[in-house]
C-alpha cells in the first residue's frame, strides 16, 4: 500500500514532450519537432548579450546547459527551450503514474520539472526544481536526484537530498510554498536572479474582448474575482452541454478561465473536474478547441497541438514559444477536493518565481 499522498497538484499544467530544445534559435522554444533529438555537437549558445553576466565571478562550465539536457533526456525527461531569443532558458520534465495504489485509492500521479537559465557559454546559473504531483513518492525522489546530479557535483547533490542547503557550487533555496520538494539553485557569483525576466507574449485580445467570442461558441461565461480581496477579475466559462453519461455525483465539468493584466490575455486554464478522472480528461479535451474562438493564430494553435499530444493523464510541462504550459491532475476520487485535470498556459515569472522578500532569513 502506498503512503498517504499529502500534497495535491499545482493548478496549472503539462510535462513536455520534446527533446531537441537546444537547437539553433530558429526553433528555440517552439517545442517541435516532437520526438526529435539534438543534433550531435549542436550549439546551445543564445544571442543573450554577454553584458548581462559581465562582472560576475561564477565558475564557467561551457556547454553545461546542453549536457544537462542530454543527461535528463536519456533519463526519460522531455525538454524544450523558451522562445525569448535573448536568453537560454530551458525546461525538462517527466511524469508517470505509480504502479500501485495509495491509501486514497490512487495510483498517485508523479512528475518532476526543472527550469534552468544559463550564461551565453552554457554555464547553468539559476534553476527551479518542482514536484508536479506526489512529492512523497519514491518515484519523485528518483526524479529529484536525477535533476540534482545533472547540474551539481555529486557531493552537493547529496547535501540537498539530506536536507542541506550550503553547497560548494552555490546554494539551494527552499520554496516556502512547497519547502519539502521545491526550490531554487543559484551558482556562486550569480548575485541577482531578478535580472532574469523572460519576455512574454500575451494574446492580442483582452478577456473583455473574448467574452462575446466565447459566448458565441456556446459557452456560459461570467467575470469572477481573481483573488480574495483583490480588484482584478477573471473570465470564467463553462460548457453546460458537455455530458459524460455518468451519475450526477460523478459528473465532470468542462471549464475555461482567462486572465490578463489589461494588455492581453496572459493566462489560460482549461480544466475538467469533479467527475471520474478519465471523464475530467475528456472534459479538458472537449474545451481545448474552444480556444480557437479567441481568434489567435499563433500561440493558441501551438498550445492546443502540444496539449492534445499529452492528454494521457500524467503530468507534462513545456515551453511553447514564450508560454509555459503545464498539465497536472488529481486522480484520487475519494479526495475531499475531488478529481481534477488541468491544462494551464502562462507567461514565465521573473526569476522563475523567486522572491527574496518571501524567503525566511532574507
Amino acid at each position: 500500500m502506498r503512503r498517504l499522498r499529502l500534497c495535491s497538484f499545482l493548478s496549472g499544467v503539462l510535462v513536455l514532450a520534446v527533446a531537441g530544445c537546444g537547437g539553433d534559435d530558429k526553433t528555440a522554444g517552439k517545442g517541435n519537432p516532437f520526438g526529435s533529438k539534438p543534433a550531435p555537437g549542436s550549439s546551445s549558445a543564445s544571442s543573450e548579450p554577454s553584458s548581462v553576466t559581465s562582472g560576475m565571478t561564477f565558475t564557467h562550465v561551457p556547454g553545461q546547459a546542453e549536457k544537462v539536457q542530454q543527461t535528463l533526456t536519456a533519463a526519460g525527461f522531455e525538454c524544450t527551450r523558451h522562445g525569448d531569443p535573448s536568453i537560454d532558458l530551458r525546461l525538462c520534465a517527466k511524469g508517470l503514474k505509480q504502479p500501485d495504489k495509495d491509501q486514497l485509492g490512487g495510483p498517485s500521479l508523479v512528475g518532476g520539472e526543472l527550469r534552468y537559465y544559463s550564461a551565453p557559454d552554457g554555464t547553468v546559473l539559476f534553476a527551479k526544481i518542482m514536484a508536479k504531483g506526489d512529492n512523497f513518492a519514491v518515484e519523485w525522489d528518483t526524479m529529484r536526484t536525477q535533476i540534482l546530479k545533472a547540474i551539481l557535483p555529486t557531493n552537493d547533490a547529496a547535501v540537498i537530498t539530506a536536507d542541506g542547503d550550503t553547497l560548494t557550487w552555490g546554494k539551494y533555496i527552499a520554496d516556502p510554498s512547497h519547502s519539502t520538494s521545491d526550490g531554487w539553485l543559484q551558482i556562486n557569483g550569480y548575485d541577482d536572479p531578478s535580472i532574469l525576466s523572460p519576455s512574454g507574449e500575451a494574446l492580442p485580445i483582452t478577456k473583455e474582448q473574448a467574452l462575446p467570442k466565447l459566448t458565441g461558441a456556446t459557452l456560459k461565461c461570467s467575470f469572477t474575482d481573481a483573488s480574495v480581496g483583490g480588484t482584478e477579475k477573471n473570465l470564467n466559462c463553462s460548457d453546460e452541454t458537455f455530458k459524460t453519461n455518468r451519475d450526477d455525483y460523478y459528473s465532470a465539468a468542462a471549464n475555461l478561465e482567462l486572465s490578463d493584466t489589461g494588455a492581453g490575455i496572459n493566462n489560460i486554464l482549461v480544466q475538467g473536474k469533479s467527475g471520474k478522472f478519465a471523464d475530467d480528461i475528456k472534459a479538458a479535451k472537449h474545451m481545448l478547441p474552444k480556444l480557437s474562438a479567441l481568434g489567435d493564430t499563433k500561440s493558441v494553435p501551438a498550445i492546443q497541438d502540444w496539449a492534445n499530444m499529452h492528454l494521457d493523464g500524467v503530468p507534462h510541462s513545456a515551453y511553447i514559444g514564450k508560454w509555459l504550459v503545464e498539465i497536472t491532475g488529481n486522480n484520487n476520487e475519494s479526495s475531499m477536493t475531488g478529481t481534477e485535470f488541468d491544462v494551464n498556459a502562462s507567461e514565465e515569472a521573473p526569476a522563475l518565481g523567486y522572491d527574496p522578500s518571501k524567503i525566511t532569513g532574507n
